[in-house]
């Protein structure tokens, strides 16, 4: 299941692919401007040569480059140093596309690069001695509009990214529960997505409730909660409660499905955890998260996974076990 950062990975995959075009874009802009400075010098000293040797006056079509050599081959060194900028932006752009290296740093120089290309272009074109225009020089125009564009697009995305990456520990303090819960919805919950998985065997009605609070403001994100607790903790309002909560997810879209662990499972499994697809914590029990003096804290993703997954299929989902209680003659718990 694709993760809340994946689409955002994808575009910025889409716009490293742009800027690389639009790069490519400006390196044909110095080349084309390169190549009409050094035909324009190249006349104008002709016409200066010509006109030394023969004592002749030059002609008016190309007096004003005889009369601005030094300008002229000034503005072709802006041109190389263009070119150079534009070489720098490709090989940087596609580098960072492959491997999305260093992408925030990148893409503030790749801004930075761009305006100096620009400033050096318009330093060339506003000299008097020569008319530069054309259809040519649009292609230049298009490359830095659309660079410009994607790097304003990429800085967007990465502190879109930023407010979801996911957080390394969070402390909570016994006598702020309320600030507790708006901690752990704000800075857990709201980095995570696709399925969510529990693994608490101290799950019991109040933790159902705490789950559904920390998880109103981002229920968005999620396609399956599963939860994973044990038998010792049903009380008499867990199965109302569960089916309350299936029913109110399944118009969101979202599935819910709670799990008794297995009796020895229960014994050996002493820490409780929250993953999703991409990332996993170690947490106080969900029934007390808000009220005790703990840290929740980032755990190895691999390793809580393939316990979750152990977990769960040794588990028993609570509505069989409750018509299995039912058939014992045990009443359930419902």
């Amino acid at each position: 299941m694709a993760t809340l950062a994946d689409p955002l990975r994808r575009k910025n995959s889409i716009a490293l692919l742009i800027l690389t075009f639009s790069s490519l874009l400006l390196i044909f802009g110095s080349v084309y401007l390169l190549e009409e400075l050094s035909v324009i010098y190249g006349v104008g000293v002709g016409a200066a040569v010509q006109a030394y040797g023969d004592n002749s006056v030059i002609n008016s079509t190309v007096a004003t480059a005889a009369t601005n050599l030094t300008t002229i081959h000034y503005s072709m060194l802006e041109t190389y140093i263009m070119l150079a900028v534009a070489l720098g932006l490709t090989a940087a752009a596609f580098t960072n596309e492959r491997g999305q290296v260093y992408l925030t740093s990148y893409v503030r120089l790749n801004a930075a690069l761009v305006i100096v290309y620009t400033l050096l272009m318009y330093l060339i074109l506003s000299e008097s001695y020569v008319n530069l225009g054309g259809i040519y020089i649009y292609v230049a125009y298009a490359g830095i509009a659309i660079c410009l564009a994607a790097d304003v697009y990429l800085e967007y995305s990465l502190r879109q990214q930023m407010q979801h990456r996911p957080v390394s520990s969070i402390s909570l303090d016994p006598t702020k529960p309320f600030s507790n819960i708006l901690a752990i919805q704000d800075s857990l919950f709201s980095t995570m997505s696709g399925n969510l998985r529990i693994v608490d065997k101290h799950f019991n009605s109040t933790a159902l409730e705490n789950l559904h609070r920390l998880t109103s403001k981002s229920l968005g994100s999620f396609t399956e909660m599963m939860v994973l607790t044990s038998s010792e903790m049903l009380d008499s309002e867990m199965g109302k409660g569960v089916a309350d909560f299936r029913s109110e997810l399944a118009r969101s879209g979202i599935g819910l499905e709670v799990r008794l662990m297995n009796e020895s499972d229960v014994v050996d499994q002493h820490e409780r955890m929250i993953l999703d697809d991409s990332v996993a914590y170690k947490v106080p029990p969900l029934n007390i998260i808000n009220r005790r003096s703990e840290h929740i804290t980032r755990i190895g993703y691999r390793e809580a996974r393939r316990r979750f997954d152990y977990l769960y299929q040794r588990g028993i989902k609570i509505e069989n076990y409750f018509e299995k209680q039912a058939r014992n003659g045990n009443g359930g718990l419902q």
